[in-house]
């Protein structure tokens, strides 16, 4: 073995014990400042301290490579080359900065801005589910059927996302009925209060918007009854549920109704 190689395994083998350290010194400290923190404070800790333990990672990771590079005679001169062109470095950035950089940039700026944070419900375009986590260059999702979306930062960053827990995690469960115009609204207002009172689960020390008639057409009157449940996987199945009892009563009542689920943050 030359000197150079002991040299490359030494840095290689530094470099790894550096992030063994790193790792560990920072999930003693993360676990001690989180033990300190509000529940509420706990995922913004913990989303921009993994994002900060990978940074760290990828940082010593590249400088071990550099050394190694310098420490041969021939990758030095080419590395030397490189770096003297102006044009050849020019372009590599432009290439990086469009892609990798640019994920890379953009999930910084989600660490630290936090418009979403680990164990949030978000929904980004036509892709709806729980923030996994978010890598140097993807945010993962889990959706509620149990698949995993990989959602590039840049374009996280750059588009409109709605995040259903970042407030307040409360969701109102709603349901949305469309019936005949004859049909008695007092009637039918009493039969969906009486039915969101009873939905297991509900916030009942917070003001429920009950029933309300939300739109009138020629074709029929639309009614709306709501109720506020502790998160938004709990009101999604909850407004389905309460859908079924509300659609049930009706018909036992002799109202026919035609129903839509909808689930709206507070």
């Amino acid at each position: 073995m030359t000197r150079h190689q002991a040299v490359a395994l030494i840095v290689l083998g530094v470099a790894l014990v550096a992030i063994l350290i790193i790792d560990r010194v920072m999930q003693r400290g993360g676990k001690r400042v989180v033990a300190h923190l509000p529940v509420a404070d706990q995922a913004v800790f913990d989303t921009r301290y993994r994002l900060l333990r990978r940074v760290s990672e990828a940082v010593i990771i590249l400088i071990a490579v550099i050394i190694v590079l310098w420490s041969f005679d021939s990758t030095r001169s080419a590395a030397q080359t490189v770096l003297a062109s102006s044009a050849v470095l020019g372009l590599v950035v432009g290439f990086a900065a469009r892609s990798t950089l640019a994920n890379f940039v953009a999930g910084v700026m989600i660490a630290i801005n936090q418009p979403v944070r680990l164990g949030d419900r978000i929904s980004v375009g036509d892709a709806e589910g729980t923030v996994e986590d978010i890598g140097l260059a993807y945010t993962r999702l889990r959706t509620p059927d149990n698949r995993r979306v990989l959602i590039p930062n840049e374009e996280l960053a750059n588009s409109r996302v709605t995040n259903m827990t970042i407030v307040d995690p409360v969701s109102l469960a709603q349901a949305r009925l469309t019936l005949s115009p004859t049909a008695d609204p007092v009637r039918v207002r009493a039969i969906l209060d009486e039915e969101a009172d009873a939905v297991p689960g509900r916030i009942a020390d917070r003001p429920s918007p009950g029933a309300a008639v939300a739109e009138m057409t020629a074709e029929g009157t639309t009614y709306t009854v709501g109720v506020w449940m502790p998160d938004a996987a709990q009101a999604a199945s909850a407004a389905a549920a309460l859908r079924v009892k509300c659609v049930t009563r009706l018909h036992e009542a002799g109202i026919v109704a035609e129903a839509v689920d909808e689930v709206a943050a507070p």
